[in-house]
């Protein structure tokens, strides 16, 4: 099971139902929203996810003490919210039916089917399902009529907001969004890294990944998969040799004829790709190391690299799909760009509808307290 459906499982996890003593709260809680308390367990989980999240992605930004404060912060405002959402719902009498949260546990299950799930019987997919499944919810200490009950309560949050933000988010008009993509084209062109002035964090990171999707669709690239035999940080010369040696044997089966796709998932080092075997998308000029550009751009569609050494370990990389550069042409971008309009714009009205509910809320933060 991977790190994200661990992540999704643990973030359907919403306060507790029932009311413990107030002897109880002070002990055992992070806060307390209109009388219903945010259990210390309860956040414990959310922000060892929120860490795992991080320690995968970005770790050295966990170095930072101020980083993880903010994480520790943000992550009680995120449960605080998600309960006043509930409380809403509850209050505006909201309906979530029983095959509203059978449709919902069956969408999570399915993120818990194995990586090979189309290959076996059905029944066996089923089964290895159903006990990956039952195994998280063991894990996180949960029945599964508890996790039925918080499920609930995530639905009823997620109909509220469709109710009352979304539905009052209206589609841009054509001339909104050529300027946002002019002003993509515009800073990709300035080859800057920083987002534009007067965009926050939150706007200013959706902006980066936007125009980095536009850039990788318009520039020259190709599409690679490719087996990883890693090496340590500081390898030895002795494991330099026995990692090159299991790279040339995988080589050797290569040009015997083995499937590459197979191969990458039975041999490569590399959790993010060898389940796809071995794709790991387009590359970029400018992007790679230079010895896996340079072997990625020169080789043939089709055909298979000799080991290629990189600091992460010996790569086997196969080619298959060559693209030239091209100008961003408005009309094929305009319904994304529409779209990130359209998500900005409601991420920025949820902000001020759960800040009113804060506003009128009576909210006890015990967070220094419970740590």
């Amino acid at each position: 099971m991977s790190n994200s459906n661990k992540a999704l499982v643990v973030a359907l996890i919403a306060s507790a139902l029932a009311l413990p003593s107030r002897a109880a709260r002070l002990e055992d809680t992070v806060a307390v929203v209109n009388g219903t308390p945010i259990l210390l367990s309860e956040y414990q989980k959310e922000l060892s996810t929120s860490l795992e999240y991080w320690n995968h992605t970005e770790p050295e930004a966990l170095k930072d003490p101020a980083n993880v404060k903010k994480l520790k912060e943000s992550t009680l405002e995120e449960l605080i919210n998600r309960e006043l959402l509930y409380q809403e719902g509850v209050k505006q009498k909201i309906k979530v039916r029983d095959r509203d949260v059978d449709n919902g546990v069956a969408e999570i299950k399915n993120r818990f089917a194995p990586d090979n799930a189309k290959d076996l019987p059905p029944a066996e997919a089923e089964a290895k399902t159903e006990e990956a499944f039952n195994a998280q919810l063991k894990s996180d200490g949960l029945t599964m009529s508890q996790f039925r009950d918080r499920l609930s309560k995530q639905i009823m949050a997620r109909k509220l907001i469709e109710q009352d933000v979304r539905a009052k988010v209206a589609p841009p008009d054509e001339t909104r969004v050529k300027a946002l993509f002019d002003k993509v084209v515009a800073f990709n062109t300035s080859k800057s890294t920083t987002p534009p002035a007067g965009m926050s964090d939150e706007e200013g990171a959706a902006f980066l990944q936007l125009a980095q999707q536009i850039k990788a669709m318009s520039s020259e690239r190709v599409r690679v998969a490719r087996i990883l035999v890693r090496l340590s940080p500081n390898p030895t010369d002795s494991e330099k040799k026995r990692a090159l040696k299991t790279a040339q044997d995988i080589k050797k089966k290569l040009d015997g004829g083995a499937n590459f796709a197979e191969e990458a998932r039975a041999e490569s080092e590399d959790p993010e790709s060898a389940p796809r075997g071995g794709d790991i998308g387009y590359v970029l000029r400018g992007v790679a190391p230079p010895e896996f550009e340079k072997a990625a751009f020169s080789l043939p569609v089709g055909d298979v690299s000799e080991p290629i050494l990189t600091d992460g370990g010996y790569n086997i990389i196969r080619v298959s799909e060559k693209r030239a550069s091209e100008s961003p042409d408005f009309d094929r971008f305009k319904d994304d760009l529409a779209k990130f309009v359209m998500n900005m714009e409601f991420q920025k009205q949820l902000e001020a509808y759960v800040k009113s509910l804060k506003s009128k809320a009576v909210i006890e933060r015990q967070l220094q307290a419970a740590q």
